[in-house]
């Protein structure tokens, strides 16, 4: 084997080696740097653009039917591609998962290991306690959250609820039905409180895992509408 031969077929894969190289790091790279920048969305007449400075502050703007809105917040990084916003940010049609204090958050992804987008969630989860743990064995009871905002929730035996929630927008009372669906899941009406205090949305539902057997009720709240994601302004055209 000639020296020429070999030096030949070297040369393309140390090439190919150094862009894999780069290509990794660029993919895995999630830094508060990588964060900065100025994104966009657009979906179903609605328009955002967000801007993440360096000095962990945004700027936003939300134009739809009713006009423009504007906001100026903080943020932060938290694990490896989380990002949580202020309650200043401005909620968008569909979002889910605002925290206690009314903070939201989201999830930077790259697609293609290049294409930094935003996403936010369109579910969360909500916890309640059973109050009489002696009795797991139906659904109906009380359940209960006694965290900085306190919620309860009554499963009543004619397939009716009483609820409480002590939201971080409102406080609200509703009461509403539930039933059983063919998966076994507990399914909410449309009564039901977010942890906001609002009720679920026309495109929102409530939905919750068998808790039979268990001492706590897992109850997930989604949006079946929306698919939302901040794009960053990375190309020449953008």
């Amino acid at each position: 084997m000639s020296f020429k031969w070999i030096a030949r077929i070297a040369g393309p894969v140390f090439l190919l080696l150094a862009i894999a190289l780069c290509w990794f790091l660029i993919a895995s790279d999630y830094s508060d740097a990588a964060a900065c920048g100025t994104y966009e969305l657009t979906y179903d007449g609605l328009r955002s653009n967000l801007i993440l400075l360096p000095d962990h502050t945004f700027k936003q703007d939300v134009s739809d039917a009713r006009g423009v809105s504007q906001a100026k917040g903080t943020w932060r990084r938290f694990g490896q591609a989380g990002i949580q916003f202020s309650p200043d940010f401005l909620a968008l049609p569909g979002q889910q998962g605002g925290e206690e204090d009314g903070s939201a958050y989201a999830h930077m992804e790259r697609h293609f290991g290049i294409l930094i987008r935003l996403a936010l969630p369109t579910y969360e989860v909500v916890w309640y306690g059973r109050t009489d743990r002696s009795k797991t064995d139906t659904l109906e009871g009380r359940y209960e959250n006694r965290g900085p905002h306190p919620r309860s929730l009554v499963l009543n035996s004619d397939h009716s609820f009483g609820q409480h929630e002590a939201g971080w927008m409102q406080t609200a009372d509703a009461t509403g039905t539930w039933s059983l669906d063919p998966n076994g899941e507990v399914v909410f009406s449309k009564e039901f409180l977010k942890p906001s205090g609002q009720s679920l949305a026309e495109y929102e539902t409530a939905k919750a895992s068998d808790p039979r057997g268990a001492f706590f009720m897992q109850i997930e709240i989604a949006d079946q509408k929306y698919r939302l994601s901040y794009c960053k302004k990375q190309l020449p055209w953008q």
